[in-house]
């Protein structure tokens, strides 16, 4: 019989990629309302982040199925199903801008791309995932290295008693931004328990927020709050800034593409989820086969891009991924271990 499960330090790559990838384009345009100090708004947030992920760690049941409730699953999959949604249109959006094609093109192709991942099951899915973050680290590494020799420091470090009083806020909504992480919960039941995992899992979340904030210093040392609330991709265009004269002038454009990787891992990892969720709203077992019609749903509710551009930019994503994530959390926290 296969092997169905993962190890914990498999299923943090997968959220990693996920929340990194997401997390570099969508925070740093919030971000900039906050001014100087809204690098600091990672940090806070991943704080809070792993103080929370330490006291329910303690709590959490052995198995997520004793848990699941009808109402509560289906709640759960609705909002991912919108969720889900908004992220394809975002990233179908982008590629066409930097690709020059089609948007619903786009769109079609990463879902038809993350559901062929997601079909082969949870284990072949995170192995994709670890090779893809060998990838989108590299980058990242080259982009952190040519960044900081071309930063003014005084628009990250000089911050005034108002921007500091900005930063709780800001945390909040970076924090309810990754809260859709939660839903990997939703797949415990395939990870493989290991003893004293609780501190892996706590530095695992702490390194999403410190490298959000790493690169914040980038876009903000680069080009100053001000400019950066009116830039659309404020990380990708950071990196446009980074090639010498006369060669790699198109480094946004693979930046973008290399960043699809990531966000396959966030594509995929929710249809795995909503999978699960699906099978507890019908009480029956789950089919891997479900990816597919699930990816067309995904498909559908994207093409109203117009409307999904208004939603991206304002407050529901964030507070809804809150409400879901506390509601996951409470779940998995009701009963000690036994």
């Amino acid at each position: 019989m296969k092997n169905r499960t993962i190890s914990r330090r498999q299923m943090l790559t997968v959220v990693f990629l996920s929340l990194f990838s997401l997390g570099t384009e969508a925070l740093f345009q919030r971000l900039a309302r906050v001014g100087a100090a809204g690098w600091l708004c990672p940090l806070v947030a991943g704080l809070a982040a792993v103080i929370l992920v330490y006291l329910v760690g303690r709590r959490w049941r052995d198995h997520a199925k004793e848990g699941k409730n009808r109402v509560l699953a289906g709640g759960l999959l609705l909002w991912g199903l919108f969720f889900g949604g908004a992220q394809s249109c975002r990233i179908g959006v982008r590629l066409s801008d930097s690709l020059g094609a089609s948007p619903v093109f786009m769109i079609a192709l990463l879902l038809l791309l993350a559901a062929w991942m997601a079909a082969g099951g949870l284990p072949a899915f995170a192995r994709a995932c670890e090779i893809f973050l060998l990838a989108v680290g590299s980058g990242l590494a080259l982009i952190l290295l040519g960044g900081l020799f071309r930063l003014q420091w005084d628009w990250v470090l000089l911050w005034t008693p108002q921007e500091l009083a900005k930063v709780p806020m800001g945390a909040l909504e970076c924090l309810g931004l990754l809260a859709v992480g939660c839903y990997a919960l939703i797949l415990i039941d395939d990870v493989t328990p290991e003893r004293g995992s609780l501190g892996q899992i706590c530095w695992g979340v702490g390194r999403i927020f410190a490298l959000l904030g790493a690169v914040g210093i980038l876009v903000l040392g680069r080009f100053g709050a001000a400019l950066t609330g009116h830039m659309e991709r404020p990380f990708f265009q950071m990196v446009s800034g980074l090639g010498l004269e006369g060669a790699f002038q198109r480094l946004e454009q693979l930046a973008s593409a290399l960043w699809v990787l990531g966000d396959l891992a966030l594509l995929g990892f929710l249809l795995l989820a909503l999978v699960r969720l699906t099978a507890w709203t019908a009480a029956t077992e789950e089919q891997r086969g479900w990816t597919w019609p699930l990816a067309g749903i995904l498909f559908l509710l994207a093409l109203p891009i117009g409307y999904w551009q208004d939603v991206l930019a304002g407050p529901v994503l964030w507070i809804g991924n809150l409400a879901a994530g506390g509601l996951i959390l409470a779940c998995f926290a009701a009963k000690k271990k036994k």
